[in-house]
């Protein structure tokens, strides 16, 4: 196989990383991304109870940006320290997404891990909803599927643990 050239930076290509870390960046990681492959591992209930929190911390922020010292003089917009946090409000609530997309792409076998799929997006929905009953069709079609969830459990056979035979 022939060697080919490949062009060096000093050659005109575009320096994609700085090279030296600014002094002002605290150690470890500086940047955050939504781990898929972590909101897939989870259960039905760690989803529910993630789903829970980020939409707490989202509130809590949005609710700092309202406040005057986060606002330009004229308070129609966001100084920067309140762009930051709007940022930060934007990246948890798609957190959130991501975690309720998950539930909604599940396919829980048991009857309670239907019953957190349920809450899940239900709670999601119910921040969301601007119409009663959309969201009561949703709410009555989960509980349709956790009562034939429960349905199949009570339908299996149960079987009995190993016994020793006595000697």
């Amino acid at each position: 196989m022939p060697n080919t050239s490949v062009q060096a930076a000093a050659e005109g290509l575009p320096i994609t990383q700085i090279l030296s870390r600014d002094p002002l960046t605290p150690r470890g990681r500086v940047s955050c991304d939504i781990e898929m492959a972590e909101l897939r591992k989870m259960d039905m209930k760690e989803l529910r109870d993630l789903r829970k929190v980020l939409y707490t911390v989202a509130e809590v922020i949005s609710g700092f940006c309202c406040q005057p010292r986060f606002l330009t003089e004229d308070g129609k917009s966001y100084n920067a320290a309140g762009n930051v946090l709007e940022e930060i409000c934007d990246f948890l609530g798609s957190y959130e997404q991501a975690a309720v997309n998950i539930s909604v792409a599940a396919k829980p076998e048991t009857s309670s891990e239907v019953e957190w799929r349920g809450w899940t997006i239900l709670s999601f929905e119910a921040d969301c909803s601007e119409d009663l009953a959309p969201f009561a069709v949703k709410a009555a079609e989960f509980v349709r599927d956790e009562a034939e969830a429960r349905s199949r459990e009570a339908r299996r056979p149960m079987v009995a643990p190993d016994m020793e035979v006595a000697r």
